[in-house]
Order: C-alpha cells, then sequence, then structure tokens
C-alpha cells in the first residue's frame, strides 16, 4: 500500500510540474510570397528574389552575379536564378514556412519571367 501511494505521489508531482514546462512560442501564421524574376539574356535587368511578409512588408534581394547576355548563358542565368530560388525556400522551409503554390508567368513587353511560390506557416 506504502509502494501504492508513494508511486501515485510521484505521478501526481511529476504531471503536477509537467504544467510549469516551457513551451514553444506560437509562431505567427499566415501566407509568405517568394518571388523570383528576372529578365535573363539581357544586360539591362538584374534577376532578384522578392519577399512578401503576411504584413505586407517586402524585402528584394537582387542577384548581380546572375546576368549574362548570349542565348547559351541565359540559360545558365536561368538556372542560377532557379538555384537562388531553391536555396531561398531551404532556408524558410527551415524557418517553419511550408510550400502551398507555386506558378510562373511572363510578364510586360520585356517578356520578364517570374516565379511565384506561396508558402504558408500554421
Amino acid at each position: 500500500m506504502k509502494k501504492t501511494l508513494l508511486f501515485l505521489a510521484l505521478g501526481l508531482t511529476a504531471a503536477g510540474s509537467w504544467a510549469f514546462y516551457p513551451k514553444a512560442p506560437a509562431a505567427p501564421g499566415g501566407y509568405l510570397m517568394l518571388i523570383g524574376s528576372g529578365r535573363p539574356g539581357t544586360e539591362s535587368s538584374v534577376p532578384e528574389l522578392t519577399i512578401i511578409q503576411p504584413d505586407g512588408q517586402r524585402q528584394v534581394q537582387r542577384l548581380p552575379t546572375v546576368k549574362s547576355s548570349s542565348d547559351r548563358s541565359s540559360t545558365d542565368a536561368a538556372v542560377e536564378l532557379h538555384r537562388a530560388e531553391l536555396v531561398k525556400l531551404n532556408t524558410l522551409y527551415a524557418q517553419g514556412w511550408r510550400l502551398v503554390n507555386t506558378a510562373q508567368s511572363t510578364v510586360g513587353t520585356g517578356a520578364t519571367t517570374e516565379t511565384i511560390y506561396l508558402l504558408e506557416r500554421k
């Protein structure tokens, strides 16, 4: 009987102390948008990554090293732009963001290609 009471008391103490165990702070929810845009093959345009936070704040990261002029190097530039997008997506994934949707579009008369990634944090 004494052993049973002892184990019951220890169990209640452990359960009671669990309430004071530090909890991870709740991450704010919402959607984040990552936009990779560039016009590979032109000298005037520098590809960039744009992040739009859930609160509407905008951050632009220019990629001056991804710039080319010949047809073959324009393909290389597109691959480098997608590589930069992937690195940024992996960074966001490590921060708790999950990919929800992807879309690609051509914008404007200069045929600027944009890849739009929609991410969600639950």
